[in-house]
């Protein structure tokens, strides 16, 4: 059976809390904080999705959604009903229990009806918070030519690392061999014993063993319902599961600090390359505003959106989202402000990330006094301040 791209169903994992975000996920899920100020971080797994022809696609959502389904219905409502692809959200429904999801495989298995529905042959899992470009068309090439029954996209990292992430042990064919969901004390990889090779949440499964393997989980009393601790462990033996490489660019946003980090490195002197393929766009909502008005301002390596008004300040090396307002004698360093936001006149901001719908009172500082700051924001470990949305 060759599995292609039009006989595949794609599931997105959406509904997971992101504490670790927090207050970024106070009124959201973590798919749909805002990247680069244009994007959601759902943008980056569902283009992945369309530009790989895959056209069927279900959204496991749960967690403060609203913002997220707003972004669905704004920016990704782009299928005709008549052509049989979608774009659809899957909340919890009580459809094969009276509880929420309680897990990644749960969440999945409470949608069997939905993939029985759609009858496909395979059926792609992809964890909605994640930063890359990647092509799910070579995952179905290397399924076909592995013979998989089961497939995990992962890649290498430093072993110091890996605590964080499913580790995976693979034979000389890259058949899975040995998995462990965040271990105490990551294993190497046979080729080198300074990288691990780890899970990306990326999973592809023929369907039949993916409804055996789902059942067969809920029917156990001490399952955690994860496809990392519970399912594959599971299937390692039984059947065959491979491990897909990718070492291109990718980005786990779990903190605060990753976060930061992955933004900032947008308005470095060597960004990532994701955003430069004309053949792979990112896709989202692009609401209509003016153009930025700019006057008397020292502005330099920042990323801006439209409809932002900069009189007289400073803003470096910082990400600024539309219809942002910086007055007179106001500095922006190394920061993220989220949209609509007002930096009122003679504010300092360094390192910060501002929520939306916040406003910066005049002479106003954070960054420059940790003590002064913790009493009102976040402070991350590496002291990134956080201003919650809607603060004034």
């Amino acid at each position: 059976m060759e599995l292609s791209s039009e006989k595949t169903l794609t599931m997105v994992l959406c509904g997971g809390k992101g504490e670790r975000l927090y207050p970024l996920t106070r009124d959201r899920a973590k798919p749909s904080v805002p990247f680069l100020g244009a994007y959601r971080i759902i943008d980056f797994s569902l283009s992945n999705a369309l530009n790989s022809g895959l056209r069927r696609i279900a959204l496991l959502t749960q967690y403060k959604s609203l913002s997220l389904e707003r972004h669905i219905l704004n920016g990704w409502n782009i299928f005709h009903a008549e052509s049989g692809d979608f774009i659809i959200s899957l909340p919890a429904q009580g459809r094969v229990g009276d509880h929420w999801y309680e897990g990644t495989a749960d969440a999945v298995f409470q949608n069997i009806y939905t993939i029985q529905q759609e009858n496909p042959e395979a059926v792609l899992i992809l964890s909605g918070d994640h930063i890359y470009n990647a092509d799910y068309r070579k995952l179905l090439l290397f399924f076909n030519q592995t013979g998989a029954d089961a497939l995990i996209m992962t890649r290498t990292i430093p072993i110091e690392e890996a605590s964080r992430f499913g580790v995976i042990g693979v034979d000389g064919e890259s058949r899975i061999i040995e998995f462990m969901e965040k271990p105490k004390k990551p294993f190497a990889t046979p080729w080198d014993p300074t990288k691990s090779l780890i899970s990306m949440g990326v999973y592809l499964f023929k369907t039949p063993v993916l409804i055996k393997a789902l059942m067969r989980d809920a029917r156990k009393t001490h399952s955690t319902h994860d496809f990392g601790r519970d399912i594959i462990p599971s299937l390692i033996d039984s059947q065959r599961v491979f491990a897909y490489t990718f070492d291109d660019y990718w980005e786990d946003i779990g903190t605060i600090d990753a976060y930061w980090e992955a933004n900032m490195a947008f308005v470095s002197p060597s960004p990532p390359p994701i955003l430069k393929d004309p053949a792979w766009p990112v896709r989202s909502y692009r609401p209509q505003y003016p153009p930025t008005f700019v006057s008397g301002c020292d502005l330099r390596a920042s990323i801006i959106g439209p409809g932002c008004s900069f009189i007289d300040c400073r803003i470096v090396n910082s990400i600024i989202a539309p219809r942002v307002r910086v007055e007179p004698g106001a500095e922006v360093i190394d920061s993220i402000l989220f949209e609509n936001i007002t930096i009122c006149r003679g504010a300092r901001l360094r390192k910060v990330i501002i929520d939306k719908s916040s406003a910066i009172p005049e002479g106003f500082e954070i960054g420059f006094d940790a003590d002064k700051d913790g009493r009102e924001f976040k402070i991350s470990r590496t002291g990134i301040r956080v201003v919650p949305k809607g603060w004034t």
